[in-house]
C-alpha cells in the first residue's frame, strides 16, 4: 500500500500494525513461559528446601531425624547447623552439636563460627550438649579443651565434675595442681575419680579401686550410688594421696588454666518459652504463671523406676523450698510409643487382663483413661506436693527432649533454662542447682 493510501485510510494501516504486533507478541510471551517454567524447575527444590526449614526451625518439639535431614540435605550444611544451633531450641541445639563432625570432619579446621559454637557448647546448660562439645574437643586436641575441662571440675553437678576429670588427661604438671582440690570432693565417685587420675600421673597406688567407691544400684533403673563402705575408702585413699603431695608439692607450681574469652563470650539466655497443660485435676496451668520464681520440670512415666525413685527427693526438695520453688511433674504416660501403646509395655498378665476386660483390642479411649488412672495411683502413692501435669501430645516432652527418662529441667524466674540433666540427683545437688539458678546469669 503506498503512502499516500496509508493516509487515505488510516484504520487499514493501524489494523496492519496491530496484527504484526501480535505476531511478535505471541512467541515473545511463549518465550517467557518457558523462562518461567524452567525457572520454576530450577528452583522448585531450593524452595520446597527452605519451606521445609523454616518450619523445623520455627518447630519447638521436632524429631532429632527432622533436624538431621534439615542439615544433611541443605545446600549449605555449615550454614544450617548454625541456624539450628541459633534457633536457641533444645533439640535443634544437641543435634547441631552432635552433627558437627558430620558437616566437619576432625581433620579439617575450624572456622571461626562453628569454633566459638563448640567452645560456648562446653559451657552448655544443657549436660548432653556439653558431653559431646568436650568429646568433640578433644578428639580436635583444642588448646581450650584443658581449661574447660577443668570448669566442670567445679561444677555444683557431681556428674560434671566426674566428666571433667574423665576428660582430664593432660600432663603431669598441669594436671596434679588442677584435679588435687577434688580430693576434698564430698562425693566419694569425684574423689575416686581424682584419685586413679592422681594414680596414673604419679605412679602411686592409693588403694581405691573404682569398683569400690560405686556400683550400680538396680539393673532397671542404672542409677550411679556409693557402694557400701566406699565412702569410707575413697576417704582414706584421699588422705593417702594428699600425704604423697605434701611431700611432693614443691615439684608443681600452681597451674592457672583461664577460659577462653571466646567460651564466656558466646553463652547467652536460653529461653524456655511457654505452654500449657492440665494437671490431673483437669486444671489449666500454664509456665509463665511462675515467672519470678524457679521452676523445676521432672518429665517422668509410671514405668521409669528411676522416676519413681527420684519422686521422694523432689517431695523433700519442694518442702525445703515453698517459697521459692516451683516443681512441677509432667507425666509422659499418654504419650503414644512407636507402635501407637499408650501407658507403656503392661507387665506380664496384664495385657491379657485388660484384653479379657476390654476386648480383643483395647480402645485408645480407654487406653487413655486407664493411663490417667495409673499416674492418679502412683502420684497419690509417692504423696507428691506438687502439680502433676498431662502431656498427652509431647508437646512440651518433644521442647525439652523429655523422652529420655527422668529428665530434669531447671528454670530461672526470667524463664530462661538453667540445667537440663537425666538420671536422679541426691537432695544436697538439687537444693546446689536451685540456688545456682536463684542467681543472676553470669555475665560474658
Amino acid at each position: 500500500m503506498s503512502r499516500s493510501a496509508s493516509r487515505a485510510n488510516p484504520d487499514a494501516a493501524a489494523d496492519t500494525a496491530s496484527a504484526g504486533h501480535r505476531r511478535l507478541r505471541r512467541p515473545l510471551l511463549l518465550a517467557l513461559a518457558l523462562l518461567a517454567t524452567l525457572l520454576a524447575l530450577w528452583f522448585r527444590e531450593p524452595l520446597q528446601y527452605r519451606l521445609v526449614a523454616t518450619a523445623v526451625l520455627r518447630n519447638p518439639a521436632p524429631t532429632p531425624d527432622q533436624v538431621e535431614t534439615l542439615i544433611d540435605q541443605a545446600p549449605n550444611p555449615r550454614t544450617a547447623l548454625l541456624a539450628a544451633w541459633n534457633s536457641d531450641r533444645i533439640v535443634h541445639r544437641q543435634v547441631a552439636v552432635r552433627h558437627l563432625p558430620r558437616v566437619l570432619p576432625h581433620e579439617q579446621p575450624l572456622p571461626p563460627e562453628l569454633e566459638t559454637l563448640l567452645l560456648g557448647a562446653a559451657l552448655d546448660p544443657d549436660l548432653n550438649v556439653r558431653q559431646t562439645a568436650l568429646s568433640l574437643l578433644q578428639q580436635r586436641r583444642h588448646p581450650a579443651h584443658p581449661a574447660l575441662a577443668a570448669a566442670q571440675l567445679r561444677d555444683p553437678d557431681p556428674e560434671l565434675r566426674v566428666l571433667g576429670a574423665s576428660h582430664f588427661r593432660f600432663g603431669t604438671s598441669v594436671g596434679v595442681p588442677t584435679v588435687l582440690p577434688i580430693l576434698l570432693d564430698p562425693d566419694p565417685l569425684v574423689v575416686t575419680a581424682g584419685l586413679k587420675l592422681l594414680e596414673h600421673w604419679s605412679g602411686q597406688d592409693f588403694g581405691v579401686k573404682l569398683r569400690e567407691a560405686a556400683a550400680l544400684n538396680h539393673p532397671q533403673t542404672g542409677a550411679i550410688e556409693t557402694r557400701a563402705g566406699g565412702e569410707a575408702k575413697a576417704s582414706a585413699g584421699a588422705e593417702r594421696a594428699r600425704a604423697w603431695w605434701n611431700q611432693r608439692q614443691n615439684e608443681f607450681p600452681p597451674v592457672a588454666l583461664e577460659l577462653p574469652a571466646a567460651a564466656l563470650a558466646s553463652r547467652r539466655p536460653l529461653p524456655a518459652g511457654d505452654f500449657q497443660l492440665r494437671t490431673l485435676e483437669g486444671r489449666k496451668v500454664r509456665l509463665a504463671d511462675y515467672r519470678g520464681r524457679v521452676v523445676l520440670l521432672h518429665f517422668w512415666t509410671t514405668w521409669c523406676p528411676a522416676c519413681l525413685t527420684g519422686m521422694p527427693t523432689l517431695v523433700a526438695l519442694q518442702n525445703s523450698r515453698t517459697n521459692s520453688l516451683t516443681i512441677l511433674g509432667v507425666s509422659l504416660d499418654l504419650v503414644p510409643d512407636s507402635h501407637g501403646h499408650i501407658g507403656g509395655h503392661p507387665v506380664a498378665g496384664e495385657r491379657e487382663a485388660i484384653e479379657e476386660e476390654h476386648g480383643h483390642r483395647e480402645s485408645r479411649a480407654a487406653a487413655r483413661q486407664r493411663a490417667r488412672e495409673k499416674v492418679v495411683r502412683v502420684a497419690a502413692s509417692q504423696r507428691l506436693n506438687y502439680p502433676v501435669l498431662l502431656d498427652e501430645r509431647n508437646e512440651v516432652g518433644g521442647r525439652f527432649n523429655g523422652g529420655e527418662l527422668p529428665t530434669t529441667v531447671i528454670l530461672d524466674a526470667q524463664g530462661y533454662v538453667r540445667r537440663r540433666f537425666l538420671g536422679t540427683r541426691s537432695l544436697p545437688v538439687l537444693e546446689a542447682l536451685v540456688t545456682e539458678a536463684a542467681l543472676p546469669l553470669p555475665s560474658p
